[in-house]
């Protein structure tokens, strides 16, 4: 029982901090100044450049082993992979680097969305204006 109240204070945590990364983006969206909504979908993309050019350091690593008996050495095995050449790296990153990349697009999305919002409340403000003059 302790289990599942945790579960879902965990859950219900992180639900929030999701809402409030959201909010966070709609409220930078809307200011005046374009480039305050582009700094959530910035920091997205950079933490999936930062996995992706990552990943090639986990596929070449050298697997060592080393049996003793007491003090005298038994067996020593050194095992290193071979390194694959640039299409089957780029096959392995490719979908990491897209999925990585979902939330980036998701903030752009609300992003444009509040721009264009903007944009037609000032073309309406325009044309109010002309109309009024």
């Amino acid at each position: 029982m302790l289990y599942a109240t945790r579960v879902i204070l965990f859950m219900l945590i992180f639900l929030a901090f999701l809402a409030g990364i959201i909010w966070l983006q709609i409220f930078l969206s809307k200011k005046q100044n374009k480039w305050l909504g582009l700094i959530i979908p910035f920091i997205c993309f950079m933490f999936s450049l930062v996995a992706v050019l990552s990943w090639p350091m986990y596929t070449f690593t050298t697997i060592s082993s080393v049996t003793e008996n007491g003090t005298q050495i038994i067996e020593k095995t050194v095992s290193q992979p071979e390194k694959p050449g640039i299409l089957p790296m780029f096959a392995s990153v490719l979908p990491i680097f897209i999925l990585l990349n979902i939330p980036t697009l998701i903030f752009l999305a609300i992003y444009i969305a509040c721009r264009e919002k903007l944009k037609l409340r000032a073309e309406l403000d325009k044309m109010n204006i002309q109309d009024l003059g």
